[in-house]
């Protein structure tokens, strides 16, 4: 199959010289008995009572190297302790490449890596860090794959205060994946050619059972839990406040169906849910000028905060 550009890729993410807790002090390891490699940086000398949790995106990279992630978006909740984690089978080792077609992406990383096993790994950091430091207020912020790990964890803890997904595209990843094969302006028989082609390795993954994949860095168990997420499902089941970001010029998710599952939520009374849109806007934040629009959002999350969590 054509190695096609993940629609929901990693636009977040060293840079704050990052306090790394390891697992061993929290005795934080997985069934399988691997470690959870998280990193934790601290506000101050102290311990904050407010915790903001980050969320990269889709790619084969450390999040400890993602610069929007660590210098920019960590500002959207001021003295808070800043949380991110590592993806299974990535450490800070992993040189940054935002190529997209690197060959030294770990092993272990294609073959465990998923929407479900990152809720899981986010889920056990942060009840045993409640429960170490107390913290009184939790928020997540995640984009693109992280907005739909942000909005799993949501609707399945009771610790979170808010959470925040931004350009996480619409109900069903399918939708976003064709969308974005659209908008690359191939020929219509191309497209159309080439989306029968997605549409059957999406049934086969879908519906055969595991089976040895290695897509656009990606392997069976992410491309499931891809395939399998239903957002509308998902959102309904979030009960704390949620802000949820998209720009009306992304071409790497289907904004169509980011409006219609706007319009489903509010017409279902998810009055917890606050939508906003940003004309103009690209995946990575951007204008078509290349004009950032990143202080903008963090001005805006910040004011939102402000009315929902910490007034």
């Amino acid at each position: 199959m054509k190695q096609y550009k993940s629609a929901l890729a990693g636009f977040f993410i060293a840079v704050l010289c990052p306090l790394t807790v390891s697992a061993a002090q929290l005795d934080l390891k997985r069934p399988d008995n691997s470690e959870i490699t998280f990193h934790l940086n601290h506000h101050d000398q102290n311990v904050s009572d407010k915790l903001l949790v980050l969320i990269q995106g889709s790619d084969c990279n450390s999040v400890v190297h993602n610069a929007l992630i660590n210098e920019q978006f960590s500002q959207v909740l001021p003295g808070a302790d800043v949380l991110t984690i590592e993806k299974y089978g990535i450490t800070s080792q992993l040189p940054w490449d935002t190529t997209g077609e690197r060959t030294d992406c770990p092993a272990a990383y294609m073959e465990n890596d998923s929407l479900l096993q990152r809720t899981s790994d986010y889920l056990q950091v942060i009840n045993q860090l409640k429960e170490s430091n107390q913290y009184e207020t939790i928020v997540l912020l995640g984009g693109s794959e992280g907005a739909v790990v942000a909005n799993m964890i949501a609707a399945r803890s009771v610790n979170i205060s808010a959470s925040i997904s931004l350009n996480g595209g619409g109900r069903f990843f399918k939708d976003d994946v064709l969308a974005n094969m659209k908008s690359a302006g191939m020929p219509e028989a191309s497209y159309q050619q080439a989306k029968q082609g997605f549409t059957a390795f999406a049934q086969k993954v879908l519906e055969a059972g595991p089976f040895p994949v290695s897509q656009s860095l990606h392997g069976y168990n992410w491309w499931y839990a891809m395939l399998s997420a239903d957002q509308l499902s998902l959102m309904k089941s979030i009960e704390g406040p949620a802000l949820v970001i998209w720009g009306t010029a992304d071409t790497n998710v289907d904004v169509a169906g980011a409006t219609s599952l706007t319009k489903a939520l509010k017409e279902g009374g998810k009055t917890n849910i606050t939508f906003r849109s940003y004309e103009g806007m690209n995946h990575r934040f951007q204008q078509n000028d290349g004009t950032t629009m990143v202080p903008q959002i963090i001005s805006d999350i910040k004011a939102w905060l402000e009315d929902e969590v910490t007034r």
